[in-house]
């Protein structure tokens, strides 16, 4: 009988000895490699839950939208309705109310109070403007306007209506005055921006309107400033101050900022306001060439 190298006792001895450490090698590796699976699958099942997380708010916030813009559409139906049947006796009483500031231009206490009642009519213009600008969808064709003399215009009339008050209004513009824009919805947004400011300033203040054109990796942006030394606006208001119907004044129906935003925003630009020695506004509108 020939006997084989491994049958001999010394090399069966060694196999024998070695057999456990590769086994045990094996099962590191298998280990090893099973641990590395199991962590990138745990791994993939955390984000896939963030990630379910996550669209389910998203879903959720989006429902909520959907619901919002429901009852908004339907307000703002009744209140259009409301609103035309508003301006044509408003229309009215600004004409009477010029032919009788003619009359009374020798009488300056009685002109007074035309001023008074003027003062009156113009906020309910106001209120039946910006209710009508909530319940338009769009701003129609855009045209280039003057934004400089629209600003003039409206702190010009301001100016007038509100020269009881202490307030001072400086203008600082500069840069072009021409975008592109519907040049109604951009004299609300004006008057609207304004009138805010002179409500936050019942002691008296002042009031800065500035413009200027600044370039961006987006070509040239219009910005305009308006900022007063008031209180501020509330912190806790802050985030959603541009909603409808938020508002920390007795007066107003609270969609004077919404209105605003909204024409910014379909004029392609955005709208931000911070407290910085009292509240101030900052509205950027990219330049945009007529067609």
């Amino acid at each position: 009988m020939r006997v084989t190298d491994t049958d001999k006792p010394e090399t069966k001895l060694l196999l024998d000895s070695a057999s456990p450490s590769a086994e045990r090698e094996m099962l590191l590796e298998a280990f090893e490699k099973f641990s590395t699976a199991s962590a990138k699958l745990e791994e993939r099942y955390n984000s896939m839950r963030l990630e379910a997380n996550s669209l389910r708010i998203q879903l959720q916030k989006k429902e909520i939208e959907v619901r919002k813009a429901e009852r908004m559409a339907v307000l703002g139906e009744t209140a259009a309705a409301l609103a035309h049947e508003v301006r044509n006796p408003l229309g009215a009483m600004q004409l009477f109310l010029s032919l009788l500031r003619d009359e009374l231009l020798d009488r300056p206490n009685s002109l007074e109070l035309v001023v008074e009642i003027e003062k009156s009519v113009a906020h309910l213009n106001s209120i039946v403007a910006n209710i009508l600008q909530f319940s338009k969808d769009d701003l129609g064709e855009l045209a280039p306007i003057n934004i400089h003399a629209i600003i003039q215009e409206r702190v010009k009339s301001c100016r007038r209506l509100h020269k009881d008050k202490a307030i001072e209004i400086e203008l600082n513009l500069d840069g072009s005055p021409y975008i592109l824009g519907n040049a109604q919805s951009m004299r609300q947004v004006v008057e609207n921006l304004l009138l805010n400011s002179i409500q936050a300033l019942s002691q008296g203040g002042k009031i800065k309107v500035s413009t200027l054109n600044r370039e961006s990796s987006k070509g040239t942006v219009f910005h305009l400033i308006i900022e007063d030394n008031g209180k501020g606006i509330d912190p806790a208001l802050l985030p959603t101050i541009f909603e409808p119907f938020v508002t920390s004044k007795n007066e107003g129906t609270g969609l004077g900022l919404a209105i605003v935003k909204r024409i910014v925003t379909l004029h392609g630009g955005s709208i931000a306001v911070e407290n910085n020695q009292g509240a101030r506004f900052l509205i950027e509108i990219p330049l945009k060439k007529a067609d």
